[in-house]
């Protein structure tokens, strides 16, 4: 065994005469498992909130679409658009595995006898993953909407139900305009759903997607959209490149005699991504005040435990010990503190992390953040990284001390006698 590692366990963590923990171990123990705490909660808790609004982001509106084809001459975008052979091939071309769903989103008008609500209709097709929409569901039931005996039937947000006086059975009147003209339906409401996502839930109605394309007097295959949602987050970006690549491929070799834009969640919720790019920076910002933290209190209590080990330390040199020795011993004894906060941090973070999983315990005001509580997430490598992380740091930050006390003169420890 390493002789400085074995006398830096041989000397004890409590004074010079033994007795109790010294208050300098108290501090750099709780110091470190302090970061720890902070630093794995903050990570936790922007991971979770991060996914949740991206999920409702997501949720509501398609991850990639191609949007109707758009005219160079009048820098306009046509009302419709269709699965056409050209699109299909430029989805191959592209390498898009996930299927295409055909979206309706038409804007309309929810009438009572005594109130009205301007919202916008929105319909998909079968292709479309409707477990988002049914896990919102509050009331009453969402539809299968590939069942023709539910063309008229209806989910409206808690919002607009609570507005209108409407609950689920009731009878409401559609109001659209189109070409002009004003058209009305009357729908049943079959569901209620809550998000907690005001700015859509303000006005998202689901509809059948059949009964919009009747309204907008249109085929079966015409919609407003083509989206891709059944990809992963971080193909977003990759998907959308490249089927813009291709159809603008198809578009200047003439093979379509239209060009279709694409977008993305990206662009459209720009605001949001944006907002939540921030919190990035909060982290980094916490991060640098927590090493900082556990750095000052490492020091300050390894500068207490070397001042109780002078005559410690001056019998060690005065046998021969090396500067370098003596400094390696304080070292060591250091990573002992961390080791012990690390312990100590690591389970009170992961145990408040679990609990607020499980039982949800800390709550949020809906209409600030769109979340009722606040969410959580494990990121097993974030946590290990944030454990390197801080062993890392300690260990650079410990040599400062740890060389203070190798250059103690053991003739002058004679004056701590």
């Amino acid at each position: 065994m390493n002789l400085q590692f074995w006398i830096s366990h041989k000397l004890k963590l409590t004074g010079s005469e033994g007795g109790s923990v010294s208050t300098g171990v108290v501090i750099a123990v709780a110091g470190v498992a302090l970061a720890l705490v902070i630093m794995v909660l903050t990570l936790g808790v922007v991971l979770g909130f991060k996914h949740e609004i991206a999920d409702k982001l997501t949720g509501f509106d398609a991850k990639v679409f191609i949007e109707p084809a758009y005219d160079p001459e009048t820098n306009s975008l046509e009302d419709y658009i269709s699965l056409s052979p050209v699109i299909e091939q430029a989805v191959a071309d592209a390498g898009v595995a996930a299927p295409l769903s055909l979206t309706f989103k038409q804007p309309g008008i929810l009438k009572t006898d005594s109130d009205f609500s301007g919202v916008v209709f929105v319909g998909r097709d079968g292709n479309h993953n409707a477990t988002f929409e049914r896990s919102n569901i509050i009331a009453g039931v969402f539809p299968d909407y590939d069942d023709g005996s539910a063309v008229n039937d209806i989910v409206i947000s808690q919002t607009a139900s609570d507005a209108l006086g409407l609950a689920c059975g009731d009878k409401v009147y559609s109001c659209f305009f189109v070409d002009g003209k004003l058209k009305t339906r009357r729908h049943t409401v079959a569901g209620i759903y809550r998000s907690d996502f005001g700015e859509y839930d303000n006005v998202v109605v689901y509809a059948s997607l059949s009964g919009l394309q009747k309204v907008a007097g249109v085929d079966s295959l015409t919609g407003t959209r083509l989206e891709v949602s059944d990809i992963g987050d971080d193909e977003i970006d990759a998907v959308s490149e490249t089927l813009s690549d291709a159809l603008a491929a198809a578009y200047h070799s003439r093979h379509s005699e239209k060009y279709y834009p694409v977008s993305d969640i990206h662009q459209t919720g720009a605001i949001y991504y944006n907002w939540l790019g921030l919190l990035d920076t909060n982290v980094v910002v916490i991060f640098v005040l927590m090493l900082c933290v556990a750095a000052f209190t490492l020091v300050s209590s390894l500068f207490m435990i070397i001042l109780d080990r002078i005559r410690t330390i001056g019998l060690l040199r005065a046998l021969g010990l090396q500067r370098s020795s003596v400094r390696s011993i304080f070292i060591h004894m250091g990573m002992r503190l961390v080791g012990l906060g690390l312990l100590i941090g690591n389970v009170a973070a992961i145990g408040l992390l679990a609990v607020q999983q499980e039982f949800r315990l800390v709550s949020l005001d809906p209409e600030m953040y769109y979340l009722r509580y606040v969410p959580v997430e494990f990121s097993w490598p974030g946590i290990v990284a944030i454990n390197i992380g801080i062993v890392v740091a300690a260990w650079s930050i410990m040599i400062i001390p740890a060389m203070s006390a190798a250059r103690i003169d053991p003739a002058k420890t004679m004056q701590f006698e």
